[in-house]
């Protein structure tokens, strides 16, 4: 997941180092993750020919997906929280 959520930081920020000082990790940490990422897919995600690198077309079709994965992780929590009510004890314990 750490690799996804690098890749998915650095898309919305625009640079490695943006996307660090947002996460609170190296900056080589968010590169690592992210050319992580592209080694395991087998695709660039990004095109780093000029100074700030732009997301390739695969880049650009990966992000909402990642998006998504990453928002879904969240879910279950989420859902929790919605519903929990005040401590009460489990049925069946306390004796």
């Amino acid at each position: 997941m750490d690799q996804l959520e690098s890749f998915v930081r650095r898309a919305e920020q625009g640079s490695f180092s943006s996307a660090a000082r947002l996460s609170e990790e190296a900056q080589s940490a968010v590169s690592t993750h992210v050319a992580n990422l592209e080694a395991d897919l087998g695709i660039a995600l990004f095109d780093r020919a000029g100074r700030n690198p732009v997301l390739t077309e695969a880049g650009a079709r990966l992000l909402p997906e990642a998006k998504l994965i990453l928002d879904r992780r969240e879910a279950p929590d989420r859902c929790r929280q919605q519903f929990r009510g005040p401590c009460r004890e489990a049925p069946g314990g306390g004796d």
